[in-house]
């Protein structure tokens, strides 16, 4: 810092930010560390990559670029509104779904507005919040990591502007069920806005899953829910994804706090490729979902408590600081992610990556 610098010209809301527990990129690791990353498990993405017809797409949208991509997004839109029976006004794309949620928060945060979230949870429910000036209110798992709804519904007494959480949980794994679902909406105020982010959804077994779009339909509340294609999709460096808002006025306000411009052209076209491969997304999950349960029974093999997940990846007790496996694993060219929040600060999670960087992750441990 120069001596120059203002002393006073950050806001105070964002220097008390913690800088965000992003993962590390490989040719990082390999700067930082010397060696090769042998597998990249510290980001939840997919191992198989994306769709085929993604990556053609992308390499068609290319010789276009020197064009401004279609800022309302409204062929992605009304694809979505067909997938999904939405009316495409009711939908939003942005640079990933974090884009949206920051387009959310300041669409309809005030100063010392109270938002609810759940604990643990995706650092950016808090943070983006935080950067606002609200007060926000971290409600912990129960003990057998089932979604805490007594008391978010005791939360919701106090009328919150926002309520925001995921399912399946980010980073711990379980999934809500309907009833549950139902019973936390049934306790909201109708002013209270309910932000589900659905980034793991397409991990969920079909026995468990239900549609919350339907659900929040039948409710009385704002709400909207948040969809990626960094996860499933395999196209986390495109950055793209979606929300599908309970009334167009919420989507209305969003286009007008978010990056106008916030999906590339190739992006858009690897999006809309991606929807449309079933049979891709289908693979993924399926290695995904067999991958998780053959890693969490070799680590409760091993000793280590995992979190049920219903996502691509496990949530474990490492009975320390976690910062320091995941130190001495980056050693053997192993990635995952130590948790900073309090109190899991013990936990780590491990995106369920291919068998065999699965097999390194387990020999390194």
């Amino acid at each position: 810092m120069t001596a120059s610098f203002p002393r006073d010209l950050i806001r105070q809301e964002v220097a008390n930010l913690p800088t965000y527990n992003a993962g590390l990129a490989m040719d990082r690791f390999k700067a930082t560390y010397g060696i090769d990353c042998l597998a990249k498990l510290d980001s939840n993405e997919s191992p198989l990559g994306p769709s085929p017809r993604a990556i053609e797409a992308m390499q068609q949208a290319a010789a276009g670029v020197a064009r401004y991509p279609d800022a309302a997004n409204m062929s992605l839109r009304a694809l979505v509104g067909e997938l999904t029976g939405t009316q495409p006004e009711n939908v939003i794309f942005g640079n990933g779904s974090e884009d949206l949620i920051g387009a959310l928060f300041r669409a309809v945060i005030r100063p010392q507005d109270h938002v609810v979230t759940i604990c643990p949870s995706f650092g950016l429910h808090e943070f983006g919040a935080l950067t606002f000036g609200a007060r926000v209110t971290k409600v912990p798992f129960n003990d057998d990591w089932s979604f805490p709804v007594e008391a978010l519904c005791q939360q919701l007494q106090r009328k919150p502007r926002v309520l925001i959480f995921s399912s399946p949980s980010n980073p711990a794994g379980p999934a809500i069920s309907e009833q549950q679902f139902r019973r936390i909406l049934t306790a909201a105020d109708p002013e209270t806005l309910i932000c589900f982010d659905e980034a793991y959804v397409e991990f969920v077994a079909p026995g468990q899953r239900f549609d919350a779009l339907a659900v929040l339909a039948e409710s009385r509340n704002p709400a909207i829910v948040l969809r990626t294609f960094s996860k499933a999709y395999g196209l986390a460096g495109a950055r793209v994804g979606y929300g599908i808002a309970s009334d167009p006025q919420l989507i209305q306000a969003m286009m007008k706090t978010r990056n106008p411009f916030g999906v590339n052209a190739l992006a858009a076209s690897a999006a809309a490729e991606a929807l449309k491969d079933s049979a891709h997304l289908a693979r993924v999950v399926a290695q995904a979902t067999q991958e998780r349960e053959r890693i969490a029974a070799a680590l409760s093999a091993k000793g280590f408590a995992c979190a049920p997940s219903q996502a691509n990846f496990l949530f474990f007790d490492t009975g320390a600081p976690a910062h320091i496996l995941a130190e001495k694993l980056r050693g053997k060219g192993v990635l995952i992610k130590a948790w900073q929040e309090a109190p899991y600060e013990n936990w780590a999670r491990v995106t369920m990556g291919s068998p065999a960087e699965n097999d390194i992750f387990l020999g390194a441990l």
